[in-house]
C-alpha cells in the first residue's frame, strides 16, 4: 500500500510519497521545489491557481476574484461557516479540498499512480478547547476525503518532527521538539533511546495557535492599522456617544487569513455606513484607505511587506515601512525596540505553552539535553533569545527547518 505524507501548513505545504515497499520519495510540487506555498487564488468560476502561480495570476488580474492564505487558521473556528466564492458558499473543508486535491493531482502526475491513502500532519493542538480541536481535525478529514483520499491518518506535527530527528541517531537523550510555524507553535518533550519508539517516550505535548502570522499581526495592529482607521471615531446623528472602530473588525484586519473576508457584504456595508459619520477629515481619509485595501484585495501584498519589515528588523534598529498604491500612502518608522515591546505578551504566551510540557512531565527545563528547532518562525531573533535564556545557546539545534515534519510523517506512514 502506498501513501502520501502531507504537511499542510499555514504558510507552506509539502508532500512525500511512501511506496508499498517503504521507499520514501519527496515530491516536487512547484517546478523543482518541494515546497508549495499555501496560497489559493481564483479569478473566475472553477479556475484556481496555487502557490507562486497564485501570486502571479493575482497581479495579472489586478486583484479581481478571491485570494486566500492561511486557510488552516479557520479550521477550529465554529463560527466560520465559509465564504462566498462567485455566488457559491464554500465551507472550510471545501477550500482545504481544493488545495489538497491539487497537491494530490501533482503528486499523482509525478508518481504515475492514483494514491488514495494519506498521513496528514496536524498541530499538537488546533485549539485549547477539546471540541474545537476535534472540529478542526474533522474538517481536515472531510477536506482530505473530498480531495479523493479514502484512508486518512493523522500524526501530530511535533511528533513527526521528533521521528525525523530520532532517525538521525540513536543516542539516549531527552529532547524538546519546538516547531514554530506560520499558524501554530508546537512543543513535544521526548525521550530518545535505542530500540523501538513508543507513546511512553512522549513526556509532554503542548501547543498554541500563535506563531509567525501572529507576529505579523502585532505589527499590523500597533503600527500599520492606524493608517486604515483602527483609531476611527464616529458619531451617529442624534446620538450622544462617540463610537470607535469595532474590535472584532480590527482583529480581522490584523489577521493575514481573515483580512480577505472584510469584503463580504455585511462587513462592507457596515464600513460604508460608519464612514459617513467620521468626526474628522483625517479619520475619513484613513478609513477610505481601508476601503481601497479591501476593495482592491491588497491584504496579501500588504502583509508581505509587513513580513519583510519584520525580517529586516532582525538586522537593523529601525526600518521604514512603506506602502504605496493609488488611494493608499503609508510611511511608518518601526523601531526594533518598539516592535519587541509590542511583541512581548505574544512571545510570553508562546513560551508559556512551551513550559507546559515540563509541567506535564514533572521535569525541570535543565534536564533537556537538546532543543530541536523546526519551522520558519524558529529563525525569529526574539524567540531565539528567549530559548537561549531558558536552555543556553549550546543546546539549540536547527533540524531540517522546513522539511522535518513531512520527513517524519513519511516515516510514520512507512510504519502503518
Amino acid at each position: 500500500m502506498s501513501y502520501y505524507a502531507v504537511d499542510f501548513g499555514t504558510s507552506n505545504s509539502l508532500l512525500t510519497y511512501v511506496s508499498g515497499e517503504k521507499v520514501i520519495i519527496p515530491i516536487p510540487l512547484e517546478d523543482k521545489s518541494f515546497v508549495l506555498r499555501s496560497l489559493l487564488y481564483t479569478p473566475e468560476m472553477h479556475k484556481w491557481h496555487f502557490g507562486a502561480e497564485a501570486i502571479k495570476e493575482y497581479h495579472l488580474h489586478g486583484g479581481e476574484g478571491r485570494f486566500f492564505r492561511s486557510i488552516k487558521k479557520f479550521l477550529p473556528e465554529p463560527s466560520y461557516s465559509g465564504t462566498t466564492v462567485f455566488n457559491r458558499n464554500m465551507n472550510i473543508s471545501e477550500l482545504v479540498a481544493v488545495f489538497l486535491g491539487e497537491m494530490r493531482n501533482r503528486a499523482n502526475h509525478f508518481t504515475k499512480q492514483k494514491v488514495d491513502k494519506i498521513v496528514l500532519g496536524r498541530p499538537a493542538l488546533y485549539s485549547l478547547d477539546k471540541d474545537q480541536d476535534q472540529l478542526a481535525q474533522d474538517r481536515m478529514q472531510k477536506g482530505a476525503e473530498l480531495a479523493g483520499f479514502k484512508d486518512v491518518h493523522f500524526c501530530p506535527e511535533p511528533i513527526a518532527a521528533g521521528l525525523d530527528f530520532h532517525h538521525q541517531g540513536e543516542q539516549e537523550k531527552i529532547v524538546l521538539i519546538a516547531d514554530f510555524g506560520g499558524g501554530t507553535s508546537d512543543f513535544t518533550l521526548m525521550k530518545f533511546h535505542t530500540g523501538s519508539y513508543s507513546k511512553e517516550d512522549i513526556l509532554g505535548l503542548s501547543g498554541v495557535f500563535i506563531a509567525g502570522d501572529a507576529l505579523d499581526g502585532v505589527m499590523m495592529r500597533d503600527f500599520i492599522a492606524p493608517h486604515f482607521g483602527s483609531g476611527f471615531e464616529y458619531q451617529i446623528p442624534g446620538g450622544n456617544n462617540v463610537l470607535k472602530f469595532p474590535k472584532n473588525l480590527l482583529k480581522k484586519i490584523c489577521s493575514p487569513a481573515h483580512i480577505t473576508h472584510l469584503r463580504e457584504k455585511d462587513t462592507w456595508e457596515f464600513l460604508q455606513h460608519i464612514e459617513k459619520f467620521a468626526l474628522t477629515g483625517e479619520n475619513e481619509r484613513r478609513i477610505n484607505q481601508l476601503f481601497t485595501l479591501v476593495e482592491c484585495q491588497l491584504g496579501f501584498p500588504l502583509f508581505n511587506e509587513i513580513e519583510k519589515t519584520k525580517i529586516a528588523l532582525g538586522k537593523s534598529s529601525e526600518v521604514m515601512f512603506n506602502y504605496s498604491y493609488p488611494g493608499i500612502e503609508i510611511a511608518e518608522p518601526v523601531s526594533n525596540h518598539s516592535f519587541e515591546t509590542s511583541l512581548s505578551p505574544t512571545i510570553d504566551e508562546i513560551m508559556q505553552a512551551m513550559m507546559d510540557v515540563f509541567v506535564q512531565a514533572g521535569l525541570d527545563p535543565s534536564r533537556v539535553d537538546q532543543v530541536c528547532l523546526t519551522g520558519g518562525t524558529s529563525q525569529f531573533p526574539l524567540i531565539r533569545a528567549k530559548l537561549e535564556g531558558v536552555f543556553g545557546k549550546e543546546k539549540l539545534y536547527e533540524h531540517n527547518v522546513y522539511q522535518s515534519v513531512v520527513n517524519g510523517l513519511a516515516q510514520y506512514a512507512a510504519r502503518i
